[in-house]
């Protein structure tokens, strides 16, 4: 082996480039393994595409242009465009559209990537009559009384 100090010079230059290079490729696997973030998948979002398969048909049927059908629609014929196109469009707008043809709008919603199942609410209902107990022994119903003698 040489001992010319140029030489061991550019070599340690070398190494030092090199393992720089390879810390830095450790790094970026490193990254690559870690796991997403749930937000960084995919975000609550509309299925535009299939709304615009569903639409088109009934757009053509109708034969009328697209500003006297938005303006029916209660949306601009550039809504009704970005519709066609699979394009994102604001909530009040693809639930009009909807409402137009007849369509659920629920239908074409795709939830989050992780999102939890969504919670069960109970319908709200007629609330069961209350019942106070008394002093006594009898039990009261305070529902659909009336007043004595009285209907």
């Amino acid at each position: 082996m040489t001992s010319d100090p140029s030489v061991l010079r550019a070599m340690a230059r070398l190494r030092k480039a090199l393992e720089k290079r390879m810390a830095m490729d450790d790094r970026a696997e490193e990254l690559a393994r870690r796991e997403t973030k749930p937000h960084a998948d995919r975000l609550a979002d509309f299925d535009m595409r299939a709304l615009a398969r569903r639409l088109r048909p009934m757009l053509e049927f109708d034969g009328r242009g697209w500003r006297t059908l938005a303006d029916e629609m209660g949306s601009t014929s550039s809504d009704l465009s970005r519709v066609m196109a699979a394009q994102q469009l604001a909530y009040p707008k693809v639930r009009a559209i909807c409402d137009w043809a007849g369509l659920d709008a629920d239908a074409f919603y795709l939830p989050p990537l992780h999102a939890p199942k969504p919670r069960k609410r109970p319908r709200p209902a007629a609330r069961p009559a209350r019942v106070f107990h008394m002093k006594t022994t009898e039990t009261v119903r305070f529902e659909n009384q009336l007043p004595e003698g009285g209907r």
